[in-house]
């Protein structure tokens, strides 16, 4: 059952957000002030926040402030601020710090399940659109390491890829390359992160493959600046880094592999990848 988090210091409204919500069919955890709230994001992971603004101990800039500086695990979790001075200047503060919606107060309860029901749907359509990408690019590694009759011709993916890797002078991706291009796809290769995120918009990728280093900034920070993409991100680290297991488990990822790889490595981390994806429930499906 899909979790909302809701963080409100006024009791009577907090049971009335509540029920609303159990009635809508969601399962409800409360929290009276900030750092109620935040502990309770880093102990039940919801798939929600709603917050209130003004509360005591810890309000909710503060709040989501120390959640994006100690917390960037959490960053997919839709968080939607409840404010009685939800002004434009507010508003503008909250979505700098990335909140992803405002409702004011008094609570239009009407609006509050449509702004909860169609930010839970924009969650599932982003991971969604992973999985089929992440399928295509399984199809084309599979392809290459099948093997294939003399006389047979390869086959081309119905719907291309174009495949983007930032990658510096540790990788060759030779093979790994010809393989997604044997099946119909583009491959871009560039070694900037600030050259990616300069065109990443009108190149439009399906994919994206960086290496922990590019040659002007390290993958983390590249995520942090692609807060809204859809797009799969498969962090790749290289062979001057393989003492170091806590990059196995960085936050925004959807998948990490070690250099160097074969194909059949690749797609059998991309394989894993969709098994845990495809057995998760939808609302709350969360990959990395």
């Amino acid at each position: 059952m899909t979790k909302i988090l809701c963080i409100e210091d006024e009791a009577a409204l907090r049971e009335d957000i509540v029920e609303e919500l159990t009635d809508a069919g969601y399962a409800v955890i409360e929290a009276a002030n900030g750092r109620e709230g935040y502990d309770a994001i880093v102990a039940h992971r919801p798939d929600l926040v709603l917050c209130d603004v003004n509360m005591p101990d810890m309000n909710g800039y503060e709040l989501l402030t120390k959640l994006r500086e100690s917390h960037n695990e959490f960053d997919a979790i839709p968080f939607v601020f409840l404010s009685a001075l939800a002004d434009r200047k507010d508003i503008i503060a909250g979505k700098k710090l990335g909140a992803d919606d405002y409702l004011t107060k008094p609570v239009d309860f009407e609006m509050l399940l449509v702004t909860v029901e169609s930010r839970l749907r924009q969650i599932v359509r982003v991971t969604r659109h992973k999985e089929e990408q992440l399928s295509q690019l399984y199809r084309a590694l599979s392809r290459m390491t099948e093997p294939q009759d003399s006389g047979s011709s390869a086959e081309v993916a119905e719907n291309p890829m174009t495949v983007v890797a930032v990658v510096d002078d540790e990788f060759d991706l030779s093979e790994i390359r010809a393989a997604i291009e044997a099946g119909g796809h583009k491959v871009i290769e560039m070694n900037s992160g600030k050259q990616f995120l300069d065109c990443q918009q009108s190149i439009a990728p399906d994919l994206l493959l960086v290496s922990f280093n590019t040659s002007d900034m390290q993958a983390p920070m590249m995520l942090r600046l692609l807060p809204d993409a859809a797009f799969p991100k498969v962090l790749m680290i290289p062979p001057s880094m393989a003492d170091m297991d806590r990059l196995e488990s960085l936050p925004g990822f959807d998948a990490t592999v070690r250099w160097p790889c074969p194909v059949d490595e690749l797609q059998r981390r991309i394989s894993q990848l969709q098994a845990t994806l495809d057995g998760a429930d939808p609302h709350t499906r969360q990959v990395g």
